[in-house]
């Protein structure tokens, strides 16, 4: 889920290689990310750090991949809840979509409806969340921007890793 980052493509890209992978090897188009994953959040960084928030953000939540589209598509949708960097329990769930653009990095962007004490006065409220994930065997580490609670711009990043179930061995 992240804005901006088309450009990273290139340098992110597998290396070309002349050898043929084993026939025991998972094929890009074989693979499938499809099912559950368990979200555990952490962390936060904020633009303006003299504010004094709260950037260690324990939490955790629930993420299904439906579907890939098209092999490097997913859809997903996801339930948390985690303690934000106002000090407020915050929950939300969310529908999304990410793109695979290189063999361990991919980016997306998800439509989250959330509430917490923090932001908009206590009040539900819709945002679209940008971010980008790394896999590194097989947990995806993701960063994602924190929208100000006004709409005026970007207040932070947060940081969560997604353990998927489907695929553990």
């Amino acid at each position: 889920m992240m804005a901006g980052l088309a450009g990273i493509g290139g340098l992110c890209s597998p290396a070309v290689s002349s050898e043929e992978p084993p026939d025991d090897a998972e094929r890009p188009s074989e693979r499938s990310d499809a099912g559950f994953g368990i979200n555990i959040f952490g962390l936060s960084l904020h633009t303006n750090r003299s504010e004094g928030h709260n950037e260690i953000n324990p939490g955790v939540g629930l993420r299904y991949v439906f579907r890939e589209p098209a092999p490097p598509w997913s859809l997903f949708g996801e339930a948390s809840v985690y303690y934000d960097s106002n000090r407020e329990w915050a929950k939300y769930v969310a529908l999304g979509t990410s793109y695979r653009f290189a063999k361990s990095w991919m980016v997306g962007a998800a439509v989250a409806y959330g509430q917490s004490r923090s932001y908009n006065d206590g009040k539900p409220f819709f945002s679209v969340i940008p971010g980008v994930g790394f896999e590194y065997r097989r947990v995806v580490y993701n960063a994602v921007l924190l929208p100000s609670g006004d709409g005026s711009g970007i207040t932070g990043f947060a940081f969560y890793a997604t353990i998927p179930l489907s695929r553990l061995e």
